[in-house]
């Protein structure tokens, strides 16, 4: 079963609006974590708006994304609608382990989302800007 899904969020959610970002610290440090090339992580919060059983949902997601820079300094830390490039959902396998009481407990199961990079809506793609200035 593929264990990473990406996501048409035009599809998915009527609106997503950027709340935060923040690097990624390492577990248990005051160190930003990174990726196995180097690239720091940052975790970005979103709240997403979806309508589900006819009613109208809104979830705070956090999403990660790798990034040399802030990936919301475009944004310069205002709450506006965004769009998440490259935007996927992961799930990590449920496995069943037994603690140091010899309870068995299920473990995992739960998602995950990263994006490549955040884009305020109303924001030309990058590809958009440079032909628009070529021509």
């Amino acid at each position: 079963m593929p264990a990473i899904f990406h996501v048409d969020q035009a599809r998915t959610f009527s609106m997503v609006m950027f709340l935060s970002s923040s690097p990624k610290m390492q577990f248990g440090t005051q160190q930003q974590d990174t990726a196995k090339d180097g690239t720091p992580k940052w975790e970005v919060q979103v709240v997403a708006s979806f309508t589900q059983f006819g009613r109208t949902e809104n979830e705070i997601l956090k999403v990660g994304v790798l990034s040399h820079t802030d990936p919301a300094a475009p944004l310069q830390g205002m709450p506006q609608p965004v769009e998440l490039v490259g935007f996927r959902v992961g799930v990590t396998p449920a496995e069943k382990r037994t603690d140091r009481n010899g309870n068995e407990k299920i473990m995992g199961g739960t998602a995950w989302y990263q994006a490549d990079e955040l884009r305020a809506i109303n924001a030309v793609p990058t590809s958009r800007k440079s032909a628009s200035q070529e021509g």
